[in-house]
């Protein structure tokens, strides 16, 4: 399997982990001029954009660690398109990490 086959597979569990927690995905790999976001989520009145790594031979955390600033960058400069003309909606940025140890969900990962 190639980095783009397991990382489409990591997005689809993370997006089956979203939903049994009771989240409703409202966009997948979501692009715009200056980043992407790999799942848009609702839960409850908050939109959660959601980085997911997908490491098969890595350990847990990391993933987080290569959620580095300029990645940050990227995916709140994309926040800034989607959330653009909805209005003041409570919003925030989680981590989803995959790997060979299970599946780990980091609310409000950065700001």
């Amino acid at each position: 399997m190639n980095i783009r086959e397991t990382g489409l597979l990591g997005e689809m569990r993370a997006a089956a982990y979203l939903r049994g927690q009771g989240m409703r995905i409202l966009e997948k790999r979501f692009r715009a001029a200056h980043g992407e976001i790999d799942l848009i989520a609702r839960e409850g009145n908050t939109i959660v954009f959601v980085e997911v790594k997908t490491r098969p031979r890595g350990r847990l955390d990391s993933g987080l660690m290569a959620v580095n600033a300029e990645k940050r960058g990227h995916i709140r400069s994309a926040a800034r398109d989607y959330l653009r003309g909805r209005g003041e909606t409570p919003f925030r940025f989680d981590v989803i990490e995959i790997s060979a140890a299970g599946l780990r969900h980091i609310k409000n990962a950065f700001f």
